[in-house]
């Protein structure tokens, strides 16, 4: 009876041993569980759905800052009068993994999370860019984990270079806007880095730039006699400082 009792008693012991050592590694599964969410949600990427603007290379000579698409502050795309895209803030010409910083895919921006990125070359994949042509992509500039929405309008070939299209921008909140007797104005955040452009429209397709200034970080004030006889439209546009 003694050793029957005795045989109970440690298999009550072992149990509760089995159950707390479960409880540790259930609560040290959920801290690191947390833990994880925290940083994904801290370190979220950034996605550039504002106005699109559209970049058309003058001429191929790539060291040139007009002929750069500075989008931003480490990422510069332009191309010589041959060959691919490349990065001119870090490349001197394109190689097999440029643009440096980028990566690419087939899709909708929208849709950023779920398509396959690889390197500008791997999404050609043997095929001339001239394919590329108004096909919607998504750049991803991985530095600054920053998506875009982007279409090719123009590809020269034939050692003619150049090259043009549309891209995203990033969202820039305007706030306060008012008018005050024929004067108009409005507030935007102007961060540091970057080239911020006002824009006006009477229709919402034709934009014509009426002021540009660099961030200085904190917000930037824009104002202008109302010269709208019927609607009038103001938008921002940033793009990285030349």
């Amino acid at each position: 009876m003694e050793q029957k009792r005795s045989g109970v008693l440690t298999t009550q012991v072992n149990m509760t041993k089995i159950y707390r050592t479960f409880v540790r590694r259930v609560f040290h599964f959920l801290m690191v569980s947390c833990l994880m969410a925290f940083a994904l949600a801290t370190d979220a990427a950034t996605i550039w759905d504002g106005p699109e603007i559209t970049f058309l290379q003058p001429a191929p000579k790539p060291t040139e800052a007009t002929n750069q698409d500075r989008i931003t502050t480490n990422v510069w795309l332009t191309r010589a009068s041959s060959k691919g895209l490349f990065n001119a803030f870090s490349e001197t010409n394109a190689i097999s993994l440029s643009p440096a910083g980028t990566e690419w895919a087939f899709g909708g921006l929208s849709n950023y999370a779920s398509l396959s990125f690889t390197n500008w070359n791997a999404l050609l994949n043997g095929a001339s860019p001239t394919t590329l042509v108004g096909q919607e992509m998504v750049l991803h500039l991985t530095d600054d984990d920053i998506y875009i929405g982007i279409e090719i309008t123009i590809w020269g070939s034939g050692g003619s270079g150049g090259f043009a299209y549309e891209r995203t921008t990033p969202v820039i909140n305007a706030s306060a806007a008012s008018i005050s007797g024929e004067n108009f104005s409005f507030n935007y955040n102007a961060d540091p880095g970057l080239e911020y452009i006002v824009q006006s429209s009477t229709n919402l397709v034709d934009w014509i730039s009426v002021a540009t200034n660099s961030g200085a970080g904190g917000t930037a004030a824009y104002s202008n006699t109302v010269i709208f006889a019927g609607s009038g439209f103001y938008r921002v546009v940033g793009t990285a400082s030349p």
